[in-house]
């Protein structure tokens, strides 16, 4: 029997998975949340992007695919599939599947609508950045683009 002074670990895969697992549902949860608060998703996006902004400070001037890597990055550990990821520094595309699951969606009560409006927060961070964001939604697939302004 355990003396409960034992260390315990986590093989890093049950970390990564863990992580993944938070990182897929966090957005929903803060969603959720503004909402219940009377907060639309696209005005708690924005919020949210405001306040993280700055911390993408170091990709000022790197140009559209760079910037772009890092948010398509961000959206794959949220269990977001990557399709496709192409441009240059003047103008990048990442076609993105798979976020959120149908169970986190109801989870949450959220709809695909609510989900999808979590990627306006890459607008204050493009404009911090002196890029132009825009993102659609077509069928399955999310498209999300970033060009110099």
């Amino acid at each position: 029997m355990s003396n409960g002074d034992e260390a315990i670990e986590f093989t890093e895969d049950e970390v990564r998975q863990q992580a993944a697992n938070n990182a897929a549902v966090w957005p929903l949860a803060f969603l959720a949340y503004a909402r219940d608060r009377g907060q639309t998703a696209e005005e708690v996006a924005r919020d949210f992007g405001r306040l993280v902004a700055p911390t993408w400070d170091e990709e000022r001037g790197t140009g559209s695919l760079s910037a772009l890597r890092w948010a398509a990055l961000n959206a794959v550990v949220g269990g977001a599939k990557l399709r496709r990821l192409a441009g240059d520094a003047a103008r990048a595309e990442a076609v993105l599947a798979g976020w959120p699951n149908d169970e986190d969606l109801a989870f949450f009560g959220l709809t695909q609508a609510e989900a999808d409006a979590f990627h306006a927060y890459l607008h204050p961070v493009a404009e911090r950045l002196g890029l132009r964001f825009a993102w659609r939604r077509t069928g399955d697939e999310v498209i999300l683009s970033l060009e110099r302004e």
